[in-house]
């Protein structure tokens, strides 16, 4: 268990965890799409987008994030050093402080439903409000299923097991589409689709329950000694509530803004949001799940090659997302007027919810690499730096969402989030020299750091890929455009219709996407792009 992971077992942890999660977002387009069929984008969605965001950002902070990123380094050396019976304890206090904190937030805002949607979409009409009140009451003990599960998960990652974690986002999905499925076909309302989610979160937490168990955890008596650990768990969580969730806040931030916007804004920002996080979750949320735990070792057993794996995890992140944003950019309007376009969801709309698009996943890049900077800091048990850059980050948004809401309105809510993240990724890479010696300092090493930033390394890496990217994508292109030509003059009108403006545009074009994904693997040692978890 404390042995420190080689590069091939963080590539196949990192795909199974990517694999269970790129199921999990497939489902989740579908979800979407059922979603825009029963809802559409308007007043019902609005609402219930709104009532499902506290519950889901609450799972952003006591689940996928500020408490899994505290809690996972510090299970992690209890294990190692103190055994499995010391964790158990440490369970247990963990279960009792911050699910009574979560159930106490649920009755809070069940008990002041209509002031809590209120806070969250003050531009909403009383009408809307009272549409979404019922919801909230029934979403918001999801959030303690789901942040039960987030603990149990925690204990199962410190032993290297990530197969139930990652999956359960597939089995939510599940539910959610059944419920859909349900809601949209047998005319129920939308307070049934709520209960379908309920259902499933309660589902999760029993399959996390099982897991734990079956890997030898139990729940301890609490101990005077347990304090000591949990201390640490708590201030680390503390801060990290703001770093770890800082897309989150801002997300919700934005809805804020967006609840004054003409109706169907909340709904299309939330939808390119979604979007946005398919590669985001796929890979950055899979890779940085992976690297917390590895990187919690590697603090105790060789802090000095925190600077390799600064450089080479940026390498690699960058040489995922940036192709990945060109193409998401490329197709962004195609993505809503293939899948959503109908009677609720106007082509005005997808051309809307496009652009939004494209103002988040120019920032994919630098989201992805905060998800791993903020690892590196959690493991090294230092998270009061990102929290403050993250509350920076925060304050930036809210300046921009005022200013560019204006010009370019819900894309400019997107675009104020993206700038946001820019900013924070600078800031954090900047600090990080100084912050790696600190903590050397603090744990006493008699020598001195010689942590580097490998400016030049990477800015190489960046040059050499740029030349690959100008090839295969020059490549890409024009194969897209000799089929699309191909299609619209050689086929039936019927046929044309269907591979250019229906479901069956994705039957061509995504092969193609992956062919230039493996044409830029195959072909990166012809300019010499060198990638240390590929080589």
């Amino acid at each position: 268990m404390s042995t420190i992971l080689s590069k091939s077992s963080i590539l196949k942890k990192t795909f199974e965890v990517a694999s269970s999660t790129l199921m999990s977002r497939v489902l989740g387009i579908i979800r979407e799409t059922l979603s825009v069929r029963y809802l559409g984008a308007g007043m019902a969605s609005d609402a219930f987008l709104t009532a499902f965001r506290l519950p889901n950002t609450l799972r952003k902070i006591f689940a996928e994030g500020a408490l899994s990123a505290a809690f996972v380094p510090t299970l992690v050396k209890v294990v190692r050093q103190e055994g499995k019976e010391e964790a158990n304890r440490l369970m247990s206090l963990a279960f009792l402080i911050f699910e009574g904190l979560v159930l106490l937030l649920c009755a809070l805002a069940m008990w002041q439903a209509e002031f809590t949607i209120k806070l969250m979409a003050p531009g909403f009409s009383a009408e809307k409000i009272a549409f979404a009140v019922p919801l909230l009451r029934i979403l918001m003990p999801f959030i303690f299923f789901i942040s039960s599960s987030a603990l149990l998960a925690g204990a199962l990652q410190s032993v290297g097991h990530f197969f139930v974690p990652a999956f359960s986002p597939v089995l939510l999905n599940v539910f959610f589409i059944t419920g859909l499925v349900a809601c949209w076909t047998l005319n129920l309302p939308v307070t049934h689709l709520c209960f379908f989610i309920l259902f499933g979160g309660l589902v999760q937490f029993i399959g996390h329950l099982v897991a734990y168990f079956k890997l030898g955890f139990a729940f301890g008596a609490i101990s005077i000694g347990v304090l000591r650990n949990f201390g640490s768990v708590l201030a680390n969580f503390l801060l990290g509530s703001i770093s770890m969730s800082v897309v989150e806040i801002n997300l919700f931030i934005d809805s804020q803004f967006a609840s004054y916007l003409p109706e169907g804004s909340v709904s299309l920002i939330y939808y390119a949001n979604r979007f946005m996080g398919i590669p985001l979750g796929v890979f950055a949320v899979a890779f940085s799940t992976i690297l917390l735990p590895h990187f919690s070792r590697i603090t105790a057993y060789a802090p000095k090659r925190l600077s390799f794996y600064l450089l080479e995890t940026s390498k690699f992140v960058a040489w995922v997302t940036i192709p990945a944003t060109l193409m998401m950019c490329f197709f962004a309007q195609k993505f809503f007027a293939t899948l959503f376009l109908s009677e609720k969801f106007t082509m005005a709309q997808a051309v809307e919810t496009g652009h939004i698009l494209i103002a988040f996943t120019i920032g994919l890049l630098f989201f992805s690499l905060n998800k791993i900077i903020l690892s590196m800091y959690y493991a090294l048990h230092a998270p009061w730096i990102p929290a403050m850059i993250a509350a920076f980050g925060a304050i930036i948004n809210i300046v921009l969402d005022y200013i560019l809401i204006e010009y370019w309105q819900a894309t400019g809510l997107a675009l104020a989030t993206t700038i946001s993240a820019i900013v924070q990724t600078i800031c954090l890479v900047a600090l990080f020299r100084s912050k790696f010696s600190i903590v050397l300092f603090r744990k006493r090493f008699v020598w001195e750091s010689n942590f580097k930033l490998y400016i030049k390394q990477f800015a190489l890496f960046i040059w050499r890929y740029t030349l690959q990217l100008s090839l295969i994508f020059s490549t890409a292109f024009a194969l897209y455009y000799g089929i699309e030509l191909w299609i619209a003059t050689s086929l039936s009108m019927g046929l044309k219709n269907f591979l250019l403006f229906g479901l069956g545009f994705w039957f061509w074009v995504g092969p193609l996407c992956g062919l230039t994904f493996l044409a830029l693997f195959y072909s990166r040692k012809w300019f010499n792009v060198q990638l240390y978890f590929l080589d």
